[in-house]
């Protein structure tokens, strides 16, 4: 177990969403307990909802882990691998557990529906999961005092809560990815701990290569469907693009300097010019893995979700 991750709590948050679902399927109040947050969400502007559903995209989330490269390398190589277990978490469950969604349910009248028409594979919730999945690592893994522990796991709350309001999962859709993402940021931090790698190295700048064209996309990509956050999804991939490169490119540098040392080379500082050198090739590492991120795994990843009605 990671070392900051204390057993008195660190199992509390996926505890309580089982219990919780627990007693939802044993009332059968799922339904029920759905048109009631629905109906209230209707005192929060759409707009509120929506941009809290953002938070949740999977590319939002990974974009936000890419400004801990330099800085916190522990908590951004856990943030990667609590998105692999979350992710087959999530898209494992939906391939076996086929539950509609309310669209397919109840009648339009019945309840209030915003955003994109979501039909099929309801169960659970990849936004909730991802929330709580960055929520986990930042409570966990952080040394933070824990009156901020408080934030982060509320935020990740309304973030799963924003999927009933919007009238696109069920509370058990919610649960289900609550517990997954915290459960997936508990695996991320424990592997990390095993291994411990470092982000100033090729891996690392893989890496960063990588998640700096996930926040390229965010400039121009409308996966999301919802094209009122599009401003606000335009900010998170700049500011975090700019960022991430920022701190990627000192990384570079700092290992290349150790790579000079560690061969015997000439003094970091006499070559010239190895700022311009390790930006150029960040850019260009940067650039391929775009167009590798659109060809590849995000294209996969939407093509199946326009195609199932999957969010």
């Amino acid at each position: 177990m990671p070392a900051a991750v204390r057993p008195s709590w660190s199992w509390l948050p996926p505890a309580v969403a089982l219990v919780l679902a627990a007693a939802i399927v044993a009332t059968g109040s799922n339904r029920a307990l759905f048109l009631w947050l629905n109906h209230r969400g209707r005192a929060v502007d759409d707009l509120v909802w929506f941009h809290l559903t953002m938070l949740g995209d999977g590319a939002v989330a990974l974009t936000l882990v890419l400004p801990c490269i330099r800085r916190a390398p522990r908590l951004f190589w856990a943030a990667l691998l609590a998105a692999v277990v979350a992710g087959l978490w999530t898209q494992g469950a939906k391939q076996v557990i086929d539950v509609p969604r309310p669209l397919l349910v109840l009648a339009p009248g019945d309840f209030h529906l915003a955003g994109p028409a979501y039909k099929h594979v309801s169960f659970p919730s990849g936004h909730a999961a991802a929330a709580f999945a960055l929520a986990g690592i930042w409570i966990m893994g952080g040394q933070w005092r824990r009156r901020w522990h408080a934030l982060p796991f509320a935020l990740a709350g309304l973030v799963g809560l924003s999927r009933i309001m919007l009238g696109v999962h069920w509370p058990l859709d919610v649960l289900g990815g609550m517990a997954g993402g915290w459960l997936a940021a508990w695996a991320g931090l424990a592997l990390q701990a095993r291994r411990r790698w470092p982000t100033a190295g090729r891996g690392g700048l893989l890496a960063g290569a990588v998640l700096m064209a996930v926040a390229a996309s965010l400039l121009v990509s409308r996966h999301i469907g919802i094209p009122a956050v599009m401003p606000a999804q335009r900010v998170v991939g700049a500011v975090c693009l700019a960022w991430g490169a920022w701190e990627t490119g000192r990384l570079g540098r700092t290992w290349l300097a150790a790579e000079a040392a560690r061969n015997g080379a000439a003094p970091y500082a006499a070559q010239a010019p190895p700022g311009r050198a390790t930006v150029a090739g960040l850019a260009r590492r940067a650039w391929v893995s775009w167009w590798l991120s659109r060809l590849g795994l995000v294209r996969l990843v939407q093509r199946v979700q326009r195609r199932r009605g999957d969010g």
